[in-house]
């Protein structure tokens, strides 16, 4: 076990990193320096070869609540426009890696920005999912004005942003915004940790171009995404990766990737 400031590694056990946002006494919420540790753990981890997945969660119960509203009292918008930051958040939209938020307990304003980052939510039956920003006079300034309509229409996102509703799980489930984890104390992590782990064990080079071909094409024209598609393909017939996948499914041998 690692400790970064606020942000922990607390496993890193073979191909799957599981990171920690650890911020009890605030709910977890984002300050500057929590954003700017969470990247830059999570960047390197992006950048090692080895690991084929992430899954970010955080402690005692929740996952995060936010901004961090005193420092974003006492700063004002500046303090969202920190360097540390803009670049942190910048960094964790970059990531290349499939990505799992794992929600246990709230998932607000900034928190929610932060979990819509990730390929996929899987949260508890008591986690909390919402954008209260209205009631304090602000509006979602992360992405979540752009994510979230993106995700489950803009009927749906316009409720949540312009009411500031909290909504528990069944209803986020509901909506689309998550997936329901599949039983235990710690079903969220255990659920993300068994996804995770599927996930890894397919060809890395090809997991990260799905992942960068549905994002790249998702916005865009049906033909530019199309282009995309054709283009990740024929780097992927290139690969080691795809002579040892095809060969091992004619062996009937499971497949052994390298990521190259």
């Amino acid at each position: 076990m690692c400790a970064v400031e606020t942000v922990r590694l607390i496993d890193c056990d073979g191909a799957v990193a599981l990171v920690e946002i650890s911020r009890p006494e605030a709910r977890n919420a984002l300050d500057v320096a929590t954003v700017g540790a969470l990247a830059a753990v999570i960047d390197r981890l992006d950048g090692d070869a080895d690991i084929r997945a992430i899954i970010l969660t955080g402690s005692d119960g929740h996952f995060c609540a936010g901004s961090d509203i005193k420092e974003m009292a006492r700063r004002g918008f500046a303090g969202l426009r920190d360097p540390i930051r803009v670049s942190g958040w910048s960094r964790l939209e970059a990531v290349e890696t499939p990505f799992i938020a794992a929600v246990d307990g709230m998932a607000l304003g900034a928190g929610l920005e932060l979990a819509l980052l990730a390929d996929f939510i899987v949260c508890t039956k008591d986690a909390r999912f919402g954008f209260p920003e209205v009631k304090l006079g602000v509006i979602p300034g992360d992405g979540g004005s752009q994510r979230l309509p993106r995700l489950i229409g803009q009927n749906a996102a316009l409720r949540l942003m312009l009411t500031g509703e909290i909504i528990m799980a069944d209803e986020a489930v509901r909506l689309g915004i998550a997936a329901a984890a599949d039983g235990g104390d710690r079903a969220a992590r255990e659920s993300a940790l068994r996804l995770a782990g599927r996930i890894a064990a397919n060809a890395p080079l090809a997991t990260r171009a799905v992942k960068q071909v549905v994002r790249g094409g998702i916005d865009g024209r049906l033909s530019d995404g199309l282009a995309l598609e054709a283009a990740a393909l024929e780097e992927m017939f290139a690969s080691r990766d795809c002579a040892e996948g095809m060969a091992a499914f004619i062996a009937k041998r499971p497949a052994v990737f390298t990521g190259k």
